[in-house]
């Protein structure tokens, strides 16, 4: 069971009864790939496997004609996890409730091919009663980032990253999780972890129209603009109760390592018969 193109090359393709390719990412979309090896060997993957999973529909596409036996299942979250997020009695870190509210929050890897970052300038500019709060490593996966765009910004606050035993811990003092990717090559063949993980900690999502969530609309503000992205957030902070949450919480809950895992389990029983 991989997740790496290059697995045939370093092991070959026998002394084992079932090969299966996960494909999370398109790889060869980061920032410093050797793009022609990655295609060549990920082919020459993809037509060994028995069985190949994908966690976005854009990678489906390609994948389904080196084999026919593809499936399309998105990432997923520790609900059990996130859910913490919801109890009364979790404290919120200090460096977070030191900022003054309301606060609208990312967490995770602060990549320049991931993540906008004139939007978030934007965002933090256009609405300077806001504190607009990024979790996570910055360079992760591309050592040419560059935070420089924040500069000047005193709404904005780069905590670094944190511990995932105290993420839930973060997100509840967060009033809106944000999505806020590029859309590019990368991004069109991600689905990202931190949907499932934001919904499992009851938070309201604002994202960036990126291909893996439209099916979505009905669990987050997704925005074609940057103006739209500001009014998704206006729109949540100025909304009464929060009628969605349920929602929200089940389409989560549907979403667990466990959940998914068995029915992986499931299309490969099937398809070995």
């Amino acid at each position: 069971w991989t997740y790496n193109p290059l697995t045939a090359d370093l092991l070959g393709d026998s002394g084992f009864d079932t090969l299966v390719y996960h494909c999370v990412d398109e790889i060869k979309a980061q920032p410093g790939m050797p793009v022609k090896i990655l295609e060549s060997a990920e082919e020459r993957l993809c037509r060994q496997a028995d069985i190949v999973f994908v966690t976005a529909q854009a990678l489906l596409e390609d994948r389904k004609g080196w084999n026919p036996k593809s499936f399309y299942l998105p990432n997923v979250a520790d609900y059990e996890h996130f859910s913490r997020a919801l109890q009364d009695d979790l404290p919120v870190p200090d460096d977070l409730a030191a900022l003054p509210g309301p606060r609208i929050g990312f967490i995770g890897a602060i990549s320049g091919y991931k993540l906008d970052f004139e939007l978030i300038r934007y965002v933090a500019q256009s609405r300077p009663d806001w504190s607009v709060v990024l979790i996570g490593k910055v360079g992760e996966g591309d050592p040419w980032t560059n935070t420089e765009t924040f500069a000047g910004l005193d709404n904005l606050s780069l905590l670094g990253p944190r511990d995932y035993d105290i993420l839930p811990n973060y997100l509840k003092g967060m009033d809106v999780a944000l999505l806020p990717n590029q859309i590019n090559d990368y991004t069109r063949g991600m689905f990202p972890m931190k949907f499932f993980e934001y919904l499992a900690a009851g938070k309201r999502v604002v994202s960036t129209n990126i291909d893996s969530l439209k099916n979505y609309h009905d669990y987050a503000c997704i925005a074609d603009s940057y103006d739209g992205f500001i009014h998704c957030i206006d729109e949540i902070l100025s909304s009464g109760s929060d009628v969605d949450l349920d929602n929200r919480l089940e389409l989560a809950r549907q979403n667990t390592y466990r959940i998914r895992t068995e029915k992986m389990l499931a299309i490969m029983s099937e398809a070995s018969e």
